[in-house]
């Protein structure tokens, strides 16, 4: 007797796995800037789904939305929706998107050890970010022009351009924590997950950083203006530079890019995202069990 597979296998004799919700391969382009929480939800997903296989790949915004206009990545994870411009490429061929909200994160105003005032307002940030003095930076740094992190605190500062003077790039959120920690009395602003959840190279310097409090005048809050980034002040609205985090699915049918949204969303995925200090969309309940004697 004859026993013939019906399994497909690529060129190198490796059976490939068809894609669904739970199996399969796909690539997901990530915001760099919120990076260290997906890589923390894509590691359980491989965990419970082990013929699962998401390639993340962390990157700017800008690169991200490009690598969709060009058909060349399906899921994504940004701190934004599509324009309807940018949407209407997908829309004008009968593609309806599937738009996952899955939590709010944060931008933490970091700086170089132990300073005496460990506040800052957002008048000041405003200023540099618009080509003003400030009298409290000196050298405001950034991770890279592309990325969300700039378009979003333009869009607070209410500018289309940023100025040549007092602002430092970076590649990446990695490297603007160590340019921080290196160069003190600069000033940083980094997704505070980066704080939250360091990477092991980075764990060190990490713990040499201070978290500012910025104000907020806006927020109801009794006695306090001043606010970290904590997930309290962020559920509460008192801490004034939070973004929300989706997950973009362009796919078109019920893939690998819809089932990771969907576990991300799921108590799960809420669960992790809650244990890295952000908010998650949904806040996992506790069940307590009380036993009468």
């Amino acid at each position: 007797m004859v026993l013939l597979s019906c399994h497909k296998t690529d060129a190198n004799g490796n059976v490939v796995v068809p894609e669904s919700m739970t199996a399969g391969k796909i690539t997901v382009l990530v915001d760099e800037s919120v990076q260290p929480v997906i890589e923390s939800v894509v590691d359980v997903f491989h965990s419970v789904y082990p013929n699962a296989h998401i390639n993340q790949v962390n990157t700017t915004e800008n690169e991200i939305v490009n690598a969709m206009l060009g058909d060349s990545v399906t899921t994504v994870v940004m701190t934004r929706p599509l324009s309807k411009k940018e949407e209407n490429h997908f829309t004008k061929h009968g593609m309806t998107p599937e738009v996952t909200f899955v939590a709010t994160d944060a931008l933490a105003v970091i700086t170089a050890g132990k300073p005496a005032d460990t506040t800052i307002t957002t008048a000041e940030i405003f200023k540099v970010l618009k080509g003003e003095p400030s009298a409290r930076i000196s050298k405001l740094v950034l991770d890279n022009p592309n990325s969300g992190t700039v378009r979003y605190l333009m869009e607070q500062a209410g500018v289309q351009k940023l100025p040549v003077n007092n602002i430092i790039y970076q590649k990446n959120s990695a490297e603007l924590i160590t340019f921080v920690n290196n160069n003190p009395g600069s000033i940083g602003i980094v997704g505070v997950d980066w704080v939250n959840e360091p990477t092991p190279q980075l764990q060190k310097v990490v713990e040499n950083l201070t978290v500012l409090a910025v104000d907020n005048v806006k927020a109801k809050s009794e006695g306090a203006t001043f606010f970290k980034p904590s997930q309290s002040n962020i559920g509460a609205g008192f801490y004034p530079f939070t973004r929300k985090i989706y997950v973009l699915n362009y796919q078109g049918y019920k893939g690998l890019g819809i089932g990771f949204a969907n576990y991300t969303r799921a108590e799960v995925g809420q669960r992790i995202i809650l244990k890295s200090g952000l908010l998650p969309q949904d806040i996992p309940t506790r069940e307590i069990q009380i036993i009468k004697e």
